[in-house]
């Protein structure tokens, strides 16, 4: 999540926070993929857009780590797609059934 510690109250806080974490960070992956996509599908360089990317406003280290492979179609594994959908999924869970998340 980074270097810094941050006191996030009750116990199960710290889990509920990496969830949060790893699920924003799963729609901001979606996102980059269909930026991607559609770059080259109107004939711009997606891995143009990528420099674009990393010099503006939505600049993110993990687009700039991720988008040279995903240009040229590498998808090594770093996180199972099980795992995703789970991560994808709970809160909105948590949120229909107005539970509160406890590791």
């Amino acid at each position: 999540m980074g270097k810094s510690r941050f006191y996030l109250g009750d116990v199960g806080n710290g889990a509920a926070m990496k969830l949060v974490v790893n699920m924003i960070m799963g729609s901001m992956m979606a996102s980059f993929s269909e930026g991607l996509l559609l770059s080259e599908k109107v004939g711009l360089d997606p891995s143009i857009l990528v420099e674009v990317i990393s010099q503006g406003a939505i600049s993110a280290p993990m687009y700039s780590m991720k988008g040279p492979s995903m240009v040229q179609s590498l998808y090594p594994t770093a996180f199972p797609l099980k795992h995703q959908q789970k991560v994808q999924n709970l809160p909105t869970r948590f949120i229909y059934w107005g539970i509160q998340y406890v590791s």
